[in-house]
């Protein structure tokens, strides 16, 4: 994950740390260690805090300038999958391999609302702003309103989800396929199927808006990020119509 300066990058690993990296030059700048597989790290309103969770089911805190000292949030009943921040209500959310998610106040630091999926989450994600949260739960996709933590949304499919992502402008999400490898974009308000798209070769695990919600990336096990154009067929930066 980038710092919203993105000046820094943070990066969790099987090794049992978390690093801290000079987006520009490459260099490492700090690393926490954990004592099991680290799954999920993210910059928690500045790129002086962190928040990681993983294997051993804990949601820490490390200070780069404090990188020996770090603050357990919450405790999962179960691994940790994925951590984010949203900077639109300054709050860190985390979600667990079973169903739990934890919308947690850094400043406190303390948990300060618990939201519940249907299935055992795959992904969680946010839109550009922070101010929707979507999840991939089974076969099921959830979205709810960050203001409130109402759910705006809960659908179902007829395949196994691994991620949902959501435009800026709350009219299109994308959804990854955990089997059969397949990207398909969803009307958000009528939730049917608008294109389906094919390109990875393993199992996509991650998607995401460009803030102006012209482009998605999708990040899959086969060792590839690839971009694809939400309204395909229109000029955007490297893509170019011809005239016939």
């Amino acid at each position: 994950m980038l710092s919203a300066n993105t000046l820094r990058a943070v990066t969790a690993s099987a090794d049992y740390t978390v690093k801290v990296w000079n987006a520009i030059s490459g260099q490492e700048l700090v690393s926490f260690l954990h004592n099991n597989i680290v799954k999920c790290a993210d910059f928690a309103g500045s790129d002086e805090l962190v928040i990681t969770g993983g294997q051993d089911k804990a949601v820490r805190i490390f200070d780069v300038n404090r990188p020996d000292v770090s603050t357990t949030v919450v405790t999962h009943a179960a691994s940790v999958r994925s951590v984010k921040w949203s900077s639109h209500r300054n709050v860190a959310i985390s979600a667990d391999t079973g169903r739990q998610i934890n919308i947690i106040d850094v400043r406190a630091p303390s948990v300060v609302k618990t939201l519940e999926a249907p299935e055992n989450i795959a992904s969680i994600s946010l839109t550009s702003d922070g101010r929707m949260l979507s999840c991939a739960a089974g076969r099921r996709i959830l979205a709810w309103d960050i203001d409130s933590f109402d759910l705006v949304k809960d659908f179902a499919v007829e395949y196994d989800v691994s991620v949902a992502a959501i435009n800026p402008a709350r009219t299109r999400i994308v959804v990854g396929g955990r089997s059969d490898l397949l990207i398909r974009s969803c009307d958000f308000e009528s939730e049917k199927q608008i294109a389906t798209h094919k390109g990875h070769h393993g199992p996509v695990h991650d998607a995401c808006f460009s803030p102006d919600g012209h482009v998605y990336a999708t990040g899959s096990e086969d060792g590839t990020v690839r971009l694809w154009q939400a309204n395909p067929g229109s000029e955007y930066g490297l893509w170019k119509t011809r005239k016939i």
